[in-house]
C-alpha cells in the first residue's frame, strides 16, 4: 500500500525500520511521529480506519507476505521472527486471518518445500 501522506510514509518507515521489534509500541510511535499518542490514534484511524496496533500488524503482515512470495526466508518460524514475531503460532493464525491462508502455502508456491 502506497501513502501519499508524508507523515504516514514516515510511520511505515519507522514501522519497517524496527519490525523485528516484538513489541513495538504506540508510545514509540508517536515520538517517532513528534506527536501524542491520542493524537497518534487518531490520524491513524481518521487516514487508514485502523487503530494503531491494528495498523502495525497489518504492515508487518503485508511485509512477512513480500518475504514468502519472495522466498527470503526458508520457513515460516524464520519469517515470523524476522516481522517480530516470537511466538510462530500467533504469527500463523493471524496471517490466516489477514490472507485467507497459511503462510507455508505461499511459501510452496514460492517453490519452498
Amino acid at each position: 500500500m502506497t501513502n501519499h501522506i508524508p507523515w504516514l510514509q514516515r510511520l511505515d518507515e519507522f514501522i519497517l525500520t524496527n519490525v523485528g521489534t516484538n513489541n513495538l509500541t504506540n508510545q514509540e510511535l508517536a515520538a517517532a511521529s513528534r506527536v501524542s499518542e491520542r493524537q497518534l490514534h487518531r490520524k491513524i484511524k481518521a487516514h487508514t480506519g485502523y487503530s494503531t496496533q491494528r495498523y502495525i500488524r497489518k504492515k508487518k503482515l503485508e511485509l512477512a507476505m513480500a518475504y514468502l512470495k519472495k522466498g527470503r526466508y526458508r520457513t515460516v518460524k524464520e519469517t515470523a521472527s524476522a516481522v517480530g514475531y516470537s511466538n510462530s503460532s500467533h504469527f500463523i493464525q493471524l496471517f490466516e486471518q489477514e490472507y485467507g491462508q497459511k503462510p507455508y502455502s505461499v511459501l510452496q508456491a514460492a517453490g519452498w518445500r
